[in-house]
């Protein structure tokens, strides 16, 4: 990565399971239960599923990596046409949490990094890690994850930043 300073980022999300479940029978589950409550409010809910990545799962994680990124005068955003090596972020494991009355379990993600050459398509190293996001507190019971999850996403751009900046030679 030396003299790299412009990198490409993806996010891939094939196969990615919620908790213990695929994602495609979290989302059914979840959208026919809230559907089951009020008409319409599981179609919306299935909606802000797939856009929330994009409005704040993805600039979450960019975030934090282009902040470490600076340090070293290198920067890194999704469509980047200059750069030579790609950073795949795949999901493999989203937790949302939970908080009841008799369990609570805090959101984490395990993602899967992935550095690609894009001349030839070649996987440079790769490697597994898991990122938690806000600590669930007694009485938190807020029903919407995303920022929970957005939180996941932050830390992985953190430690991924910090990453590449000690081989760029911070």
């Amino acid at each position: 990565l030396k003299g790299e300073t412009k990198f490409n980022v993806v996010y891939v999300y094939d196969g990615m399971m919620v908790g213990k479940k695929t994602e495609a029978d979290y989302k059914k589950e979840k959208i026919d239960y809230y559907n089951n409550k009020q008409k319409g409010k599981g179609d919306t809910w299935g909606k802000k599923w797939e856009t929330v990545r994009g409005n704040l799962y993805e600039p979450g994680f960019e975030e934090l990596l282009n902040k470490n990124l600076a340090e070293v005068k290198a920067y890194a955003s999704t469509n980047s046409k200059e750069a030579k090596y790609t950073i795949q972020l795949k999901t493999v494991m989203l937790e949302p949490g939970f908080n009841s009355v008799v369990m609570k379990v805090d959101p984490h993600c395990q993602f899967e990094i992935t550095y690609i050459e894009i001349a030839t398509g070649k996987e440079m190293a790769k490697g597994i890690m898991t990122a938690y996001g806000v600590k669930m507190f007694e009485g938190d019971y807020e029903f919407d994850p995303s920022g929970r999850i957005k939180e996941c996403y932050a830390k992985a751009g953190k430690e991924v930043g910090k990453s590449i900046a000690k081989a760029l030679g911070k």
